[in-house]
């Protein structure tokens, strides 16, 4: 009897979580499906390199402020009614993104989209919110998988789609994003509040909260560490292959659906298994050992059979570090104000990935090395300060 009440558990936690994978593959996938088509938009709307980098960082910059407004106010009012209002804000970002005529209406509709967008912390608080602690680790893992999923997906759907016009891709994305409401609003069961209103929860209270907490600014710390190298590194792939070694985008696409090959198993099948044996600290620490040690070799291949094989101890890296790293914060996190804390680390993470693309731009005009060395850097820095708080007592 004991058993087959834990396997009904189990089976009503995979229930609540299938939609909540629904709504972070359909994010990621708005972000990435503009990645393709950054030239598409500078030949159309005449933009310069600067302006089309500035439009692939508004969702970023609009993300990291609504972000911590997201996570605060589903600490009160429920996870589902916040992810549903999100969900719908992006939906009318794509719409407008699929009938935008100028620059200047692109970057209203990235702004919108973003802030949609912001409510990833959200979803990431409901997986805390919904499963056991000893299902939590897996339950971040396939959330890491689809978030892969959803980097490797999104150019190749903006790809292939532009060939029929600039507005199908995004009205692509405004129909799978309608699709995910109507799940979320059948299937996603409603969670409780966590807190009620006049309890202070907010970017100030959850500021406070990392600000005041080693343990968890130490894993917030380390989170952005890690969202700066991969991000770093994603903005100057296929620019660094066609210099380095005369690869075109072909050739780059395949290299990086290996790796999101190689990452979704390494997180479906190892991450949480070793999660649950060894403990999130030592999985993403060792994982951001294998990150380190791949972009020192990525910075120096010059053959392409090298530059895959880092490829793939790169992926298995940042599958470890990924889940296992909100793993924690999640537990870290007081209940009556993960929402906040989560949104708050979506929000610091959203800065990363606004300095990232501009950093490593410049860097590989200057050094190509630098490609893989900053973030080996970042990294190690993460790394750093794991081994250091870690070891600290409480």
């Amino acid at each position: 009897m004991p058993n087959a009440g834990k396997r009904h558990i189990v089976r009503n936690q995979a229930t609540a979580l299938v939609p909540i994978y629904g709504v972070t593959l359909i994010d990621v996938l708005g972000t990435m499906i503009m990645v393709p088509l950054l030239p598409y938009v500078a030949q159309h709307f005449g933009a310069n390199g600067v302006t089309v980098g500035a439009i692939l960082t508004t969702s970023a910059v609009a993300g990291t402020v609504a972000s911590p407004m997201w996570g605060a106010v589903s600490d009160r009012l429920g996870r589902k009614r916040i992810v549903v209002i999100a969900q719908t804000v992006s939906l009318i970002g794509y719409v407008l993104l699929a009938l935008a005529h100028s620059l200047e209406f692109m970057f209203v509709a990235r702004a919108i989209a973003g802030f949609g967008s912001g409510g990833l912390g959200v979803t990431q608080s409901y997986i805390a919110d919904v499963t056991s602690e000893d299902q939590r680790d897996r339950a971040y893992a396939l959330f890491g998988a689809v978030f892969g999923l959803g980097i490797v997906l999104g150019p190749v759907l903006g790809g292939s789609l532009i060939r029929y016009g600039f507005a199908v891709p995004f009205a692509a994305a405004a129909l799978i994003e309608t699709i995910t409401i109507l799940l979320t609003l059948r299937f996603l069961p409603t969670t409780h509040a966590r807190t009620r209103a006049g309890e202070g929860t907010g970017m100030g209270r959850a500021a406070r909260v990392v600000a005041g907490d080693a343990g968890v600014r130490s894993v917030v710390v380390r989170h952005v560490l890690f969202i700066f190298s991969v991000t770093y590194f994603f903005t100057v792939f296929s620019l660094y292959l066609r210099r380095e070694m005369n690869v075109g985008p072909d050739v780059s696409s395949w290299l990086l659906a290996g790796a999101g090959a190689v990452g979704g198993i390494a997180l479906v099948v190892v991450v949480g298994r070793l999660g649950a044996r060894f403990g999130d600290v030592v999985v993403s620490e060792a994982g951001l050992v294998l990150l380190t040690l791949a972009y020192a070799a990525l910075a120096y291949t010059r053959v392409l059979w090298g530059f895959g094989v880092a490829l793939a101890v790169w992926a298995i890296g940042a599958a470890s570090v990924e889940p296992t790293l909100t793993a924690l914060l999640s537990r870290r996190a007081p209940a009556r104000e993960r929402g906040a804390i989560m949104g708050f680390n979506d929000a610091a993470s959203n800065v990363a990935l606004i300095v990232a693309p501009v950093a490593g731009g410049a860097a590989i005009d200057l050094n190509p090395h630098l490609v893989g060395i900053v973030p080996a850097c970042a990294a190690f820095a993460a790394f750093a300060i794991g081994l250091w708080r870690e070891r600290r007592p409480g």
